[in-house]
Formats: structure tokens, C-alpha cells, sequence
């Protein structure tokens, strides 16, 4: 990659420059951001670590008015880092980058901005990358507006993201989609589905954001509700999915979509503590639904809360008769089915 816009290059690394990436990596200023303040690097960790590096990365200086200034890598998640991000699912093209401005003086100056902006242009419209990724610690607050102002987002919190200077750090996961401008845009089914999109990237408040919007404008959409429920539930608010669910269920549900409302409904309430109200829901759905095994096993498990454990162990029992693969389990299947509604029972000569 070789980039000129104006007063900026960004250009491959050399050999040459391993002395000026030690000079800045030997700087208290400098390190207190990137790698630590407890750790200067000595021209062979330079020659290691940034002039040979990993293959996967494309390491480049960045010069700025012909004085090299700092140092950027780009390179295309792993699948540990997919999974670490929570896009393991995923199968946009991904990149991440790192960088640092070696010179401290030239701070706050917005060239930071300038450089993100062509790296941002360059990956998504030369290399094809859907989606850009940066794990900034939470408090580096100068670098995170900075990437704010380029267009990244805040998506999550990751704890203990980063080992710097003797102490494991959170990190806020950034990210920046070409898309983004576009969402909220389009016929509702089109609005539901980036919606959708949202949640399984991890962005989940953007999604019921988006959902929210969309039943002010269609409120007796039961689909929206459907899925501004289940983002309430994917971000941990399952007292104020319960509505949303409830309202979905109602209005009316395709086929699919009223058993996905009624597990979740009757799980949510089982895991806010009000099993009646949960065994009730899930009861429902398995009297429109006999044959939908998660409700059962969901049913099961609300027992269990309930106290009816032998009730519970019963459904256990027979979905474990019925479902499982297992060459042994299926061999001694009468038998299970046999016992399972008389457990307690002692078979006496």
C-alpha cells in the first residue's frame, strides 16, 4: 500500500526506518498509549516485531509533509479475533488496524483524522473490506474520539482486552461499515432486516434504536415487536423485552416467528423468577405447537424451578428417548420411555 492525499503518505516500511520507529518506541510519551511505558524497544525488538513482523500484516509508515511521523499495520482478522469480537458467524471481510502518531508534538492536530480517513477509503474500496475493526483501551479518550469523528462506533465493552504496563485493560470494540449512512433507509422488511443485521454484528442497541422506529411508524407490525424483543434479550434487558413479545404474539406471528415468540417469552419470564407466569406461556405454545421440542425442553427446565422435578425429569427423559443419536441410548430407548413416568417408583420381588 502506498497512499499520497495532500500533506500525507502512507508508505511500506523499509529497513532504514527501525531507527526512528525505536526513537519513538523509546519515548515514556509515546509508549504510555502503545506497547508501555515498561517497555522501550531496542532496535532488534523494532526489527522483530514492525520491520519483519507477521506475514498477514502490511506494516507502513506514515509521513507527513516528507517527516515520517508514526507507524500504521493493516491486516485481516483471524478467526480468533472473529471470535474474541463476536463476528465468528460473520462472512463479511474484515480488517483491523493499529497506529500510532511517533511524534508527540504533532498530537491534536487532526492528523490522525486525515490518516484514518485514507486507510478507512483504501480498505473499503480497494481491498473490499466490509467492515473495520479497532480495540482501543477505554481510556485512550483522545484516540477514541478521534476515530468517532471518522466514523467508527462504539459496540461493546471487552474486558480485559489488553495486558499494558502490568495491568489487563478493557477495550471499547470500535467498528466502521461503508453502510452505516444507509441504515434506517428503505422498504420496512429491508429496515427490519438491517435491524437484524445490527444485532448479529453486535451492535444491539443500534438495532432496537432502529426497531423502535419502525413500530412508531407501523405499530401493528408484530414482526418489529418480535425483534425489538429478542434485542432486548440479546442486550440483557428481559424485563423490558417481556412487552414486545407480548404485544408480537397478539398482533399475530407467522408460524416460525410465534414459536420463537413463545420460547422467548416463556424463557424470559423464567429467568426473571416468575416461573407460573412462564409454564403458563410455554404450556401455549405447546398446545399450538406439540411437536416443537425447545418449548418442551424450555417447559422442563421452568418444572425444575417450580419444584416438580419429577415431572421435569419426565420430558427429559422422553425428549432424550426421542431425539438423541446415540447408538446407546437408543438401544435401551423402551426402557427410558418406560421409566421415565415412574421414577420414584421401587420395584419390589
Amino acid at each position: 500500500m502506498e497512499l499520497t492525499n495532500g500533506r500525507i503518505k502512507i508508505r511500506p516500511i523499509k529497513e532504514e526506518d527501525k531507527y526512528i520507529v525505536k526513537k519513538w518506541l523509546s519515548d515514556p510519551e509515546v509508549l504510555q498509549f502503545y506497547e508501555g511505558r515498561d517497555r522501550p524497544f531496542t532496535l532488534e525488538m523494532v526489527e522483530e516485531k514492525f520491520v519483519k513482523g507477521s506475514p498477514e500484516s502490511a506494516r507502513c509508515i506514515i509521513v507527513f509533509e516528507d517527516r515520517e511521523i508514526g507507524y500504521l499495520q493493516y491486516y485481516r482478522i483471524d478467526e480468533e479475533e472473529r471470535k474474541k469480537y463476536g463476528y465468528s458467524q460473520s462472512q463479511e471481510v474484515i480488517y483491523g488496524t493499529d497506529q500510532f502518531i511517533g511524534e508527540s508534538v504533532l498530537w491534536n492536530q487532526g492528523i490522525g483524522t486525515l490518516m484514518i480517513n485514507e486507510v478507512k477509503k483504501y480498505l473499503t474500496e480497494t481491498k473490499g473490506a466490509d467492515l473495520l475493526v479497532m480495540d482501543p483501551m477505554v481510556w485512550n479518550e483522545r484516540a477514541i474520539k478521534c476515530y468517532e469523528k471518522c466514523g467508527y462506533k462504539k459496540i461493546k465493552i471487552l474486558q480485559q482486552n489488553e495486558f499494558h504496563e502490568g495491568i489487563w485493560h478493557d477495550a471499547w470494540l470500535v467498528e466502521y461499515r461503508p453502510e452505516q449512512k444507509k441504515i434506517g433507509v428503505g422498504s420496512v422488511e429491508e429496515r427490519i432486516e438491517q435491524g437484524v443485521q445490527l444485532r448479529d454484528r453486535g451492535d444491539i442497541q443500534a438495532s432496537i434504536e432502529l426497531f423502535n422506529m419502525l413500530i412508531e411508524e407501523e405499530p401493528r407490525n408484530a414482526s418489529i415487536h418480535y425483534q425489538c424483543a429478542w434485542s432486548h434479550d440479546a442486550l440483557g434487558k428481559e424485563r423490558e423485552a417481556i412487552p414486545y413479545y407480548e404485544k408480537a404474539i397478539t398482533l399475530g406471528l407467522n408460524e416460525l416467528d410465534l414459536q420463537g415468540a413463545y420460547l422467548g417469552l416463556g424463557s424470559t419470564y423464567r429467568t426473571l423468577g416468575e416461573y407460573e407466569i412462564a409454564k403458563q406461556v410455554l404450556l401455549n405454545g405447546m398446545e399450538r405447537f406439540p411437536d416443537h421440542n425447545a418449548l418442551k425442553l424450555f417447559y422442563s427446565m421452568t418444572l425444575h424451578n417450580s419444584k416438580e422435578h419429577g415431572e421435569a425429569m419426565e420430558i427429559l427423559l422422553n425428549l432424550l428417548a426421542e431425539t438423541s443419536a446415540d447408538k446407546t441410548i437408543q438401544s435401551y430407548r423402551k426402557a427410558i420411555e418406560f421409566y421415565a413416568g415412574q421414577l420414584d417408583k421401587v420395584w419390589e420381588q
